[in-house]
């Protein structure tokens, strides 16, 4: 499902842990450390699912802010706008 706002075509971001949903909602970019590097992801990307490596989860929120948090592991799924991150394990900036 795609997300407009003032004509731009948006992602619709989840963050998941073993724990339950870390966060969810708008963005219009999002930067994950795949396994073979760093991976932006922006919408309408092809799908892909692949494996994170421990590093930061970086999401870009359509106010210009961003949220980020580290996972140890995982993996992302892409498919159209909707992009998933599946961590193993996450510790976010205020648990530092």
């Amino acid at each position: 499902m795609s997300t407009e706002a003032a004509g731009t075509s948006l992602l619709q971001v989840t963050v998941v842990t073993p724990e339950g949903e870390l966060w969810s909602g708008a963005a219009t970019a999002v930067t994950v450390p795949a396994a073979t590097g760093s991976l932006g992801i922006l919408p309408r990307r092809q799908p892909l699912a692949t494996e994170l490596r421990n590093g930061t989860v970086t999401i870009h929120t359509p106010s210009g802010d961003s949220v980020s948090c580290t996972v140890t592991g995982g993996f992302v799924v892409v498919d159209q706008d909707e992009v998933t991150v599946i961590a193993d394990g996450v510790e976010t900036p205020a648990e530092r």
